[in-house]
């Protein structure tokens, strides 16, 4: 009998947490709205995406840290770029109940002062967190870029 209550309140369990196909889903949402906060330039957009306690690190800058901090960088990092466009590229993602690592490769895009078109290639890790509504945020995010060069069209 014992057995048969363990069996039933594991089931239970596992028909309580979130699917995987859910959890794509809502950090797949989460790109696309990082995505969407590049291209519109918006900085709050862009920090909304971020807990209370998040942590960016990129090696050209100094780490930043919550929502606020997140917001003054990409405005002030944004100011000199127009027709900005990202792309993500997961390689792997590992996701658990609460939380999800994800990897993979980007390419920036934006057209500088002088008119030129440049694109920024770089990889990047991701540490998200699910919220108690179910959505997702990223927590830590750490990047780096691997090279920069012009080009002649929209990656």
């Amino acid at each position: 009998m014992t057995r048969v209550i363990a069996i039933c309140l594991g089931i239970a369990c596992l028909a309580c947490r979130p699917s995987a196909r859910q959890a794509t889903a809502g950090i797949d949402s989460l790109n696309a709205a990082l995505v969407h906060a590049y291209r519109s330039h918006d900085p709050v957009a862009y920090a909304a995406l971020y807990t209370d306690t998040a942590v960016f690190e990129w090696p050209a800058f100094n780490t930043v840290r919550g929502p606020t901090e997140l917001a003054a960088m990409a405005r002030g990092n944004w100011a000199s770029l127009s027709d900005m466009d990202l792309r993500l590229t997961v390689s792997t993602r590992r996701v658990a109940p609460d939380h999800a690592t994800e990897f993979g490769a980007f390419q920036q895009s934006w057209r500088d002062s002088s008119g030129v078109r440049m694109t920024e290639f770089g990889r990047y890790v991701a540490f998200l967190l699910r919220q108690e509504d179910g959505s997702w945020r990223m927590d830590r995010f750490f990047g780096f870029e691997d090279s920069t060069r012009p080009s002649s069209t929209r990656p």
